[in-house]
């Protein structure tokens, strides 16, 4: 992969924008930017050569399809037994996602996925039946969407916090199962794995009229799928770790101010609350060296509120935001 100079200041406008949404027109890029629609289309290209981009995606609301909640099981196996296990998990279509906890006792983890919570300890059973799994602990999360944050990333070294536009207020979650047929999860498959594709080029790929799909899209995005991002290896931009951070907080009437506080730290790219476990809140923050550990620390050590800290580094992502829920479209039957 090619080395390239540090991203200027028309790299970080075409990133953000495509962060807050992959969809958007080179056009309007290319006004926001004040250069020519051909001059973005290169810039473009070249951030995909050069491996920052590497990905175009759609979110998918898990809610939307029938889930009702979302939970991390982290196990305990021998070294030597971490690639079987990680193999078995990925076997299971109830998970979504699996990782590795680096130097950490319980050294697996996964994301599972419930249609109902009460199905969690026929699948904690499952999982345990294992015999290279020794030990499982389970935590439940609040949240299913909305858990990343790419506005709070730095992405160049000159850039400062909070330089990006806030977020915009979530959406309410869609709580009932939406009906899906076979075309509405083609659509929605295409988008989850190239966002950008031109609705003309999906008609041709259904063998179905232009207007059709951008009906089922209208109805899609109200639905199923939600925010259109792109993917970026962090490696690419700087980053040579990620922090996984757990805090229990002294009181849970003090979340909030918790979770605004910790947003006013530079480069925390994932947060939420959970619901049962031995901590309250889950953050991911992006580091590019051990300076950075060390500040995130005293960052910490500021806010009122946390009563204690659990923190564990693992290599930095490939492709970040992760299309966490992306693989359920395989799962749906249309109806």
């Amino acid at each position: 992969m090619l080395d390239r100079p540090p991203i200027d200041e028309t790299d970080e406008k075409i990133l953000r924008t495509l962060l807050k949404d992959s969809r958007t027109s080179f056009t309007k890029i290319a006004k926001e930017c004040k250069i020519s629609v051909n001059a973005i289309r290169k810039r473009h290209n070249l951030l995909w050569k050069q491996g920052i981009i590497n990905g175009e995606i759609m979110f998918v609301d898990p809610q939307a399809l029938g889930y009702k909640s979302v939970c991390t099981a982290e196990v305990m196996t021998k070294m030597e037994d971490e690639n079987e296990v990680l193999e078995f998990l990925k076997s299971k279509r109830y998970v979504c996602r699996v990782f590795i906890n680096n130097l950490e006792k319980l050294n697996i983890g996964c994301v599972i996925i419930l249609h109902e919570t009460q199905n969690l300890s026929a699948i904690i059973q499952d999982i345990e039946a294992n015999p290279m799994i020794k030990q499982t602990k389970t935590t439940l999360w609040k949240n299913m969407t909305n858990l990343d944050y790419p506005e709070n990333l730095i992405l160049r070294n000159m850039s400062s916090k909070n330089q990006c536009e806030c977020r915009q207020k979530p959406i309410a979650a869609n709580l009932k199962k939406v009906k899906l047929d076979e075309t509405d999860i083609q659509i929605a498959k295409i988008l989850t794995q190239k966002s950008r594709t031109p609705f003309i080029k999906i008609a041709e790929d259904l063998n179905i009229s232009t207007n059709k799909v951008i009906q089922r899209y209208s109805k899609l995005k109200k639905t199923i799928l939600t925010t259109s991002t792109i993917t970026i290896n962090l490696k690419r931009i700087g980053y040579n770790a990620v922090m996984n951070l757990q805090l229990k907080l002294a009181n849970k009437n003090q979340t909030q101010q918790v979770l605004t506080a910790i947003l006013q730290i530079p480069n925390v790219i994932v947060l939420s609350e959970y619901v049962t476990g031995d901590f309250d809140l889950f953050a991911i923050i992006a580091l590019r060296d051990y300076s950075e550990l060390f500040r995130l620390k005293e960052q910490l050590n500021t806010i009122r509120g946390i009563e204690k800290a659990s923190m564990f580094l693992n290599k930095p992502f490939q492709a970040w935001p992760i299309n966490l829920f992306a693989s359920l479209l395989s799962n749906q039957k249309h109806e």
